[in-house]
């Protein structure tokens, strides 16, 4: 009867622990003191006898009382002492911040490797460790540079061995790239992450990484004969625990301000949390940006809480995919994605439309975007922009201003591109800070051909801020 007992808790704990996440923290509380109350004064006896009655009263108190049941019986890994770093202890300076990596070299999940390029020109290159799943992988690696001269990293470029001919296409993720001593003369312990593009199905058996260097104070001019590559090749077929993760199908979606924004493509692995945004259909605003989202991950005491560390897309103003550190001493952790509110604009106020020749906005969102009186000082072509971002708005939330996509329209439905020059106006801004608030200056160039006017912009970012929380279970 025991047995049968257990195989039924087993199958209630699986189908009901998402919906336990919801019960209160006294009614936990009472349901553990109420069980164990039960258990001492019915006795052995009562079980035996009511096995029936007994296991529907434990699938209704399953409800309440799943997380202390599941916390008893799956203790938190990181609980248990760290695994030794070995050779790597060398970088823990390095990756001290990096959560990602240091609890995969804690749990021992990171693969030492120490394989060595060729001395080019008095530099070696030596890849230290290593580990990779379906959508990221993390380089450790040491340049030995013998040479009197500092070097500039340009990135590793990965391959599927040595004699392929097309790159592993991705994004850079951390680095320690921009410390000052990067590339000195002497030995430098350096790392990088890359986010695959897409989910890899299978690695390689052998991965061709080559790390591409050149003086830091080259001539310019003579890039091309200054610029160094060393490559190695790392063996990983034999490592079947280079791949880890799992792929996680969200049902939920979040609400905020009637928008559904969801998560697909969500997958924890040792290399870190990824998860692709997506909207619903219905959606009647243009969401910009979510704000202050984060994962939290654990319970209790336990509960720590992950600002999301990367986001990387495709393409300009395409889906964004946010990378979380992951912790990979705590596998079996729920994990939680909250949201602090959305910037966005409706579908009907997402367009600028200015007349560039009589300087007039004649559609613009609110009344905190004008064109700056410095526009007239300008250049034929050039619109100086000015939007004021209120004290109230950025109390809320640390508002970055606003973009303008690069392609616009003219009256006549032809499309045009900003122009860049050598000031780079296009893209050029600046920040100015009163008691009102924050002034965003933006110069936009459209060039001095005489267009069908007016002219209609698109935004890809504007600081309509609405704080609305809202949050979907993960794990």
């Amino acid at each position: 009867m025991a047995e049968s007992e257990e195989k039924l808790l087993n199958e209630y704990f699986h189908k009901i622990n998402v919906e336990a996440e919801e019960i209160p923290e006294v009614k936990l509380d009472a349901a553990i003191r109420k069980g164990m109350q039960l258990g001492n004064q019915k006795g052995l006896y009562f079980r035996k006898r009511y096995a029936v009655i007994t296991l529907a009263v434990l699938a209704i108190a399953l409800l309440i009382i799943v997380p202390w049941v599941n916390q008893m019986a799956n203790p938190v890994r990181a609980q248990l002492p760290p695994k030794s770093w070995g050779s790597l202890e060398v970088f823990r300076p390095i990756i001290a911040n990096n959560l990602t990596i240091k609890s995969a070299l804690d749990a021992g999940m990171l693969k030492e490797v120490n394989i060595s390029s060729a001395e080019v020109d008095g530099i070696t290159w030596t890849v230290n460790g290593i580990i990779a799943d379906h959508r990221g992988i993390a380089v450790l690696y040491t340049i030995q540079n013998n040479t009197d001269q500092k070097l500039q990293t340009m990135g590793l470029t990965l391959k599927r061995g040595r004699n392929d001919l097309n790159s592993l296409t991705g994004y850079s993720g951390f680095s320690t790239y921009g410390k000052p001593e990067d590339g000195s003369p002497g030995t430098t312990q350096m790392f990088e992450q890359i986010v695959w593009d897409k989910y890899q199905d299978k690695l390689p058996e052998e991965l061709n990484i080559t790390l591409t260097i050149m003086p830091q104070n080259a001539d310019q001019s003579l890039m091309s004969k200054n610029i160094r590559n060393l490559s190695v090749n790392i063996p990983m077929s034999a490592e079947k625990d280079y791949f880890q993760g799992e792929v996680v199908d969200l049902k939920k979606s979040i609400s905020i301000a009637g928008q559904e924004i969801k998560m697909d493509n969500v997958y924890i692995g040792p290399t870190g949390i990824y998860m692709r945004e997506t909207f619903g259909r219905e959606n009647t605003m243009r969401i910009f940006n979510l704000l202050t989202p984060k994962l939290v991950i654990g319970k209790g005491d336990h509960q720590e809480e992950q600002i999301w560390a990367n986001s990387v897309s495709s393409v300009s103003g395409g889906l964004k995919t946010y990378v979380y550190h992951n912790d990979n001493m705590r596998p079996d952790d729920p994990i939680k994605l909250e949201v602090g509110g959305i910037s966005a604009l409706d579908q009907s106020k997402v367009e600028l439309v200015i007349n560039t020749e009589t300087q007039e906005i004649l559609k613009v969102p609110d009344n905190y975007l004008t064109i700056s009186k410095r526009t007239a000082d300008e250049e034929k072509g050039i619109i100086v922009l000015d939007l004021l971002i209120p004290k109230k708005v950025e109390e809320l939330h640390e508002a970055t201003g606003f973009g303008i996509d690069d392609n616009f329209v003219d009256s006549a439905g032809s499309g045009h591109w900003l122009v860049r020059d050598s000031d780079n106006y296009s893209r050029y801004r600046e920040y100015s800070e009163d008691a009102k608030g924050t002034t965003v200056t933006y110069f936009l160039n459209v060039g001095k051909e005489k267009l069908p006017q007016p002219l209609t912009f698109r935004f890809t970012n504007y600081p309509n801020m609405i704080m609305e929380t809202d949050s979907v279970r993960i794990r």
